[in-house]
């Protein structure tokens, strides 16, 4: 028998009953439905704020407001693999992850949601507590309500919340048969704006700490959610929804020791190699394409192909696993090891003995005078060179903007895009040969550009040994009319002041800039922001400083990126919430 929805609608419509007095989420289903912009400004938000609760400079916990949250489709499809626990999950979503949802996100959704019922042969878990075959069992009806529910809506139903589900079971029963009627509800529920959204109200304060007018703290079951996205980028756990429930998470202590807790998983293994691969920009920007897209010239680079790009990937994602899970977790540690993780191509672009074939990986330490840590990596030196050559100007503004958290902003009007590629040029009528260092000084040195290219190009120089593939080089090679040339490479560089009143490092080579980057405090704060940017998908502002500023390890404390993450998870932004005054 074929499935319909009560009234011919769709099951999100159906959710229009959740804004009934009683309900969680009111004002929350039509913004879903009807992607309603002006019901957003009534949502709660979560910025700012000291670590652990403690005080602000006014003696209260005090945070900023901020909009409302929807899963991203990498989120949802994640969480519908665990709550079915089927892998083979697959879902077609709409890719914006917005505040609000457009009506093609909708009937996106829809389409999943019968996708995934479709599937239900794949399932590996029970989601209905009986035999649904036979004959109407009001138990399981109700059972499976607030199991499946407290699972998908990530924390435990209230009664009116079961008494609408079942009422839509008990209208959908009118027309089909015991397990279509079913079937009507977990479609229903897994569209609704409780999973699709993180709804997150607050509770009302215990005294245990002083909260600033309009500052609530967040729930257990909010606190799991953020946790367990934030860490696994998938629902919460059964482990973790008991810990919530048991009002364990209602202290940062217990939260604490549910942070320390889920790295254990492999999820968080899987979320951080999607973090360092996104903070490598390795899957491209709208200023530059991913990895494995990045146009080489097969002239000068024959040894590329499709199995390099995939094992310059695999390095970086696999040795960040390695030092977060394995090793010391230093973020001076991601920055300086010399630990590789390669196959036969890779080996052979470093220049180290490693597997003889493409398929084969093993660990290799390179060699201490070329390579430490993952900027020295052929991934983000591919990524940021060009064509054909090495590219110290893009490598430069990386590091200044996403390493350093010093952004540009837009180039000038009147900026030159002539190409920097060095060889042989003209100059008082004379043909000289240029090193690309030597290209980019000349075009950069003077006009609107000097300014940034004073910060920019230092940092870059520093990457000068290492050419559009990631390829350690001596000297630079090139050929015009006459004959072929030889060029000394110059990779003196310098970290630029932060703060301003502080000299500027120099260095010489991607060592040396690795290593002064593993001992920068800007370096280390600024991975402190992307990680919370990653735990609350928003940009940190200046209320958000004192929490940042307290997680970030210093090299004295020994302290972990590991460290990090865990103090990120007890500071004010991740466990309270302000209202929005209407």
């Amino acid at each position: 028998m074929k499935r319909t929805k009560p009234d011919g609608v769709k099951p999100l419509d159906v959710l229009d009953r959740f804004t009934a007095p009683g309900g969680r989420a009111t004002a929350l289903a039509g913004a879903i439905v009807l992607a309603a912009s002006h019901l957003l400004s009534g949502c709660v938000g979560d910025l700012g704020g000291d670590r652990g609760g403690s005080p602000s400079a006014s003696g209260l916990v005090d945070v900023a407001p901020a909009g409302m949250r929807r899963m991203t489709p990498e989120q949802f499809t994640s969480s519908m693999r665990d709550l079915f626990v089927d892998p083979g999950i697959d879902l077609d979503l709409d890719p914006d992850a917005g505040e609000v949802a457009s009506l093609l996100a909708v009937d996106k959704l829809n389409a999943a949601a019968e996708a995934i019922v479709a599937r239900r042969a794949s399932w590996g878990t029970p989601v209905f507590p009986c035999d649904t075959s036979g004959a109407d069992d009001e138990a399981c009806v109700d059972g499976f309500v607030r199991t499946f529910g407290r699972r998908a809506f990530r924390r435990t139903l209230d009664e009116a919340e079961v008494a609408m589900l079942k009422g839509q079971y008990a209208r959908a029963r009118k027309e089909q048969s015991f397990e279509d009627a079913l079937l009507v509800v977990l479609e229903t529920m897994i569209q609704s704006p409780n999973v699709y959204y993180f709804v997150e109200l607050g509770r009302d304060g215990d005294g245990s700490e002083p909260l600033a007018s309009g500052v609530r703290p967040l729930t257990g079951f909010e606190r799991a959610s953020r946790l367990s996205y934030f860490l696994w980028n998938t629902t919460p756990d059964d482990a973790l929804l008991d810990a919530a429930e048991s009002g364990a998470l209602d202290t940062a202590e217990g939260v604490r020791a549910q942070a320390e807790r889920l790295p254990s998983n492999d999820r968080a293994r899987a979320t951080a190699r999607r973090f360092f691969a996104d903070w490598l920009e390795l899957d491209g920007t709208n200023q530059h394409p991913s990895l494995e897209s990045a146009p080489k010239s097969p002239e000068i680079y024959p040894e590329d192909s499709p199995a390099l790009r995939a094992a310059m990937r695999a390095e970086i994602e696999v040795l960040a696993e390695r030092v977060l899970f394995e090793g010391d977790g230093r973020f001076e540690t991601l920055l300086t090891t010399t630990d590789a993780y390669v196959n036969g191509p890779l080996a052979a672009l470093y220049g180290v003995e490693g597997p003889a074939d493409e398929r084969t990986f093993s660990w290799v330490s390179l060699p201490r005078d070329q390579r430490a840590g993952i900027f020295t990596r052929a991934a983000f030196l591919s990524v940021f060179g060009s064509l054909e050559v090495k590219s110290p100007i893009r490598r430069g503004a990386y590091i200044l903007e996403q390493v350093l958290c010093r952004p540009l902003g837009p180039p000038p009007p009147n900026a030159s895009d002539v190409p920097v590629k060095g060889g042989a040029v003209e100059e008082n009528g004379e043909v000289v040969h240029r090193t690309i260092r030597q290209d980019v000084e000349a075009k950069t040195s003077s006009g609107a550009c000097a300014s940034c290219h004073r910060i920019i190009n230092p940092i870059g120089f520093a990457f000068e040994h290492y050419d559009a593939l990631g390829r350690w080089q001596s000297q630079e090679a090139g050929g015009d009319a006459q004959a072929p040339y030889l060029l000394d490479i110059d990779a003196r560089g310098s970290l630029p002041a932060l703060p301003p009143d502080e000299g500027d490092v120099e260095v010489d080579g991607g060592v040396g800039m690795s290593a002064a980057l593993a001992a920068s405090p800007a370096a280390r704060a600024c991975l402190t922001k992307r990680l919370f940017q990653t735990a609350l998908r928003r940009v940190p502002i200046d209320q958000d400083l004192a929490s940042i500023e307290a997680a970030t390890p210093t090299p004295e404390s020994g302290g972990s990126v590991r460290d990090l993450i865990v103090s990120l998870t007890t500071s004010n932004a991740f466990l309270h919430l302000r209202q929005i005054e209407e």
